[in-house]
């Protein structure tokens, strides 16, 4: 199958991208991710979102990124403490709101830390 996904036909991206998540192979899912776009991409954020390997639930948030849903991949990314990875996604969105919304809500986590 892996031979023929350069085609990027649906079901062979989601047959494979299936294997990877089974095997928890989030590597090779995230670059069949970029590699290959005929998919459905939020069902499959949906369904790992709540995987309980923390680097399967990073791919979730990095598909929602590449689908413009940006407040569930920051949602994600603070969820799992991956700040850095929110910061790039509210960076990328280029919307000042949710550039706001993540600096409020850092300032709020060091004021509870006290």
């Amino acid at each position: 199958m892996v031979a023929v996904q350069s085609n990027n036909v649906s079901a062979v991206n989601e047959a494979l991208n299936e294997i990877y998540v089974e095997e928890e192979d989030y590597d090779r899912l995230r670059e069949s991710i970029d590699l290959h776009d005929n998919f459905d991409q939020i069902g499959l954020a949906q369904k790992i979102e709540k995987h309980e390997l923390l680097e399967m639930r990073r791919v979730a948030a990095y598909i929602y990124k590449k689908a413009g849903r940006w407040k569930q991949s920051i949602a994600l990314s603070k969820k799992d403490n991956h700040y850095r990875d929110a910061m790039e996604t509210a960076s990328q969105s280029g919307e000042r709101e949710l550039a706001e919304e993540l600096l409020v809500y850092f300032i709020e986590q060091v004021l509870n830390s006290f």
